[in-house]
This record gives C-alpha cells, structure tokens and sequence, in this order.
C-alpha cells in the first residue's frame, strides 16, 4: 500500500506521515522549573563527555525499571511522542561506535554482557529492555502529559484533566 496517498485526519493528501513512539522521561522535581522555562528536555551526558549527549527515556511508566542509578527521587514523569526514526534502543545504540564504556555499563547495574547472554538479566537491569535514548533535545511540541506520580497530579497542559 502507498501510504503517500493515505489521508489521514489533519493530513494533506501527499504528506508523509511520521510514525511515533510513545515514550517516558523521569526527572526530579527540583529540575523541572528549568525545564518549563526552556521548554526542552535537554540531551546530556556524563560530566566527562564520555559518550554522546542524549535524553534518556524509556517506554514503560514505571519508575521501577529505570537504571538503579536513576530511580531515587526521579518522581516527574514526562509521556513524550518522538519520530520512530529519532529512537535508539539503548543496548543497539551503546554498542555503536562504542558509545557506552564498559564503566558505564557497570554504573549503570548492567553487566558488560550481551542481552543474548543469560548471565546479563540481574535484579538492578530488569527494566533494561525499555531503554531509549533520543540524540538531541526534546522540545515541548513533543511533550504529552507531565505527571508527579507521587500525587497523580497532572502538572502540565493544564494542570487539571
């Protein structure tokens, strides 16, 4: 089927349309003034610049299968709608081009290991298999809902849904 000639509600006949994933950031709530000033979610890295600067997501809602590293305190979440094009699937894309030293894996509670390996699944990398990165900043036209899951309050649109 040539989808070019699909129209699709809001969507010229000829326009491509762009396939999205949905996808969660979990930030803390002492950062998210910032982010509301700016109006992006900025791609970052480690303070040595070992690795390429990006924004870490993933597409479960549970804060339980972020790194451990990352899940004290991450208690904003942020539903986002990226280009398919524009999501890496963390091992696919820490492996390219070494991206990710062996250190960082070890920070990160993930053994050095291959998920084809059986040894690779540990009680710390459980929620690994729903890691995205996303290799640029992540503007508001992009942003979905912002949550505190501690209260369920839904902080952005509007604040009240």
């Amino acid at each position: 089927m040539d989808i070019s000639r699909v129209r699709r509600v809001g969507v010229a006949y000829g326009e491509p349309v762009i396939r999205t994933r949905t996808l969660y950031h979990f930030t803390k709530p002492t950062c998210l003034e910032q982010i509301l000033a700016t109006g992006v979610l900025e791609a970052r890295w480690s303070a040595d610049d070992s690795a390429p600067k990006t924004v870490h997501t993933m597409d479960s809602t549970a804060p339980e299968d972020l790194p451990w590293s990352f899940r004290e305190g991450r208690t904003i979440r942020f539903e986002l709608r990226i280009p398919e094009a524009d999501t890496h699937h963390w091992f696919v894309w820490a492996k390219k081009a070494d991206h990710v030293p062996a250190n960082v894996f070890r920070s990160l509670g993930v053994p050095v290991w291959t998920p084809d390996n059986p040894a690779f699944v540990s009680n710390q990398n459980l929620g690994s298999k729903h890691w995205y990165v996303i290799e640029r900043q992540i503007p508001v036209a992009e942003w979905v809902e912002i949550v505190n899951i501690d209260t369920g309050t839904v902080i952005w649109p509007s604040g009240n849904r």
